[in-house]
């Protein structure tokens, strides 16, 4: 007999493939066919380029070095490997998203793959980012999986941005202070919870030291 845990963790990644599957294939490869694949509209972010470099800024004002590998989780694009460029980075860099159609349009330069986190092998990055991916259609155990799976692969940290409740109701929004809460369980000794960088404190960004 399957111990609970095991059990546990197979319904949830077998639910978290599905509800992923179902979101590629109904709304975030809709994007890429609708848009410029330098813009943020391609990959969900419907506010505008000005908000899409805060977000990355957020997330570069961790710590990340300009060696430092890092681990791109649903990395659509590969937005978050050109800012980082931009800023004089030149680390070792791996993405990867379900959606196949973002996939195909990175350029080969960048080493991105179709798939998801469990189909990673076991080599760990620096960084272990997720920018975006916890807003639409997963829930909070779904989150929380591949949060999970995101610290098992990371030496220094794992950044991920969420949106704040309240929030409109079509989307996934959270409480900072209940994120804080969760994440004290797998044994960080410094977990940073960054507020007030966006218009009505719709979102924040959360930094997980390893």
């Amino acid at each position: 007999m399957k111990q609970f845990r095991t059990f546990l963790t197979e319904e949830i990644s077998t639910d978290t493939k599905e509800l992923t599957k179902s979101l590629v294939d109904s709304v975030y490869s809709k994007y890429v066919d609708r848009y410029d694949k330098n813009s943020p509209e391609c990959v969900g972010w419907l506010d505008g380029s000005e908000n899409a470099l805060i977000r990355f800024q957020k997330i570069y004002e961790a710590g990340i070095g300009n060696d430092d590998s890092v681990l791109d989780v649903g990395c659509g694009v590969a937005h978050l490997h050109t800012f980082l460029s931009n800023q004089g980075w030149s680390g070792k860099y791996f993405g990867f998203d379900p959606n196949k159609k973002a996939i195909d349009v990175i350029d080969e330069n960048i080493n991105a793959v179709h798939g998801t986190i469990e189909d990673l092998d076991d080599t760990k990055y620096d960084w272990a980012i997720a920018s975006g991916i916890f807003n639409l259609g997963l829930r909070e155990e779904n989150a929380f999986w591949i949060i999970e799976n995101m610290i098992s692969h990371a030496n220094k940290g794992v950044i991920f941005n969420m949106l704040q409740q309240p929030y409109d109701d079509r989307y996934e929004a959270y409480n900072p202070k209940w994120i804080k809460f969760k994440l004290e369980k797998y044994g960080s000794d410094k977990i940073e919870i960054v507020e007030d960088y966006m218009e009505n404190d719709a979102e924040f960004t959360v930094y997980f030291y390893v």
